[in-house]
């Protein structure tokens, strides 16, 4: 299992997975967040749209940051997503405006919805769900300890 400081190593390297993918924060006026990501040979499928993969990870990635972003730092986990792949973001940048649908002290929900901001093509629409857990503390050495006992 990683550690809270092997986790915070990486990111500070700038080698995790989710900054290879060159997400940006954009504005967006009337949603919670808005993240963009661009097209290119190496995130697309054969037929040149973004892969569905890629968007599914974007959809997950600015919904969870919604529901974090400007609250406390207690940690979320998907505990549900659902996507409709309605046409492929061809164009780009690929934009991904989320609104935290409810935010309740175990659960979130967000909706989110994936343009291609190059046409204005709605692309897809996703909800996603997340369980809310406390903060996990800190040892004396900044790493996180383990978690919380499970409450039953």
């Amino acid at each position: 299992m990683t550690t809270a400081s092997e986790h915070d190593a990486v990111i500070d390297s700038g080698e995790h997975l989710i900054q290879q993918l060159n997400f940006r924060d954009v504005d967006h006026p009337g949603v919670d967040l808005a993240i963009e990501m661009d097209i290119h040979d190496r995130v697309t499928n054969p037929r040149g749209a973004l892969q569905g993969g890629l968007l599914a990870t974007l959809v997950d990635v600015v919904a969870g940051r919604a529901v974090v972003d400007d609250g406390p730092r207690e940690t979320v986990a998907t505990a549900d997503m659902t996507i409709h792949y309605l046409r492929g973001v061809t164009i780009g940048p690929a934009l991904a405006t989320a609104r935290v649908v409810r935010r309740g002290r175990t659960l979130a929900v967000v909706s989110v919805e994936v343009t291609d901001a190059g046409n204005g093509t709605l692309c897809a629409l996703g909800t996603v769900a997340f369980s809310i857990s406390p903060p996990r503390p800190v040892d004396g050495n900044g790493s996180a300890g383990p978690p919380p006992p499970a409450r039953r």
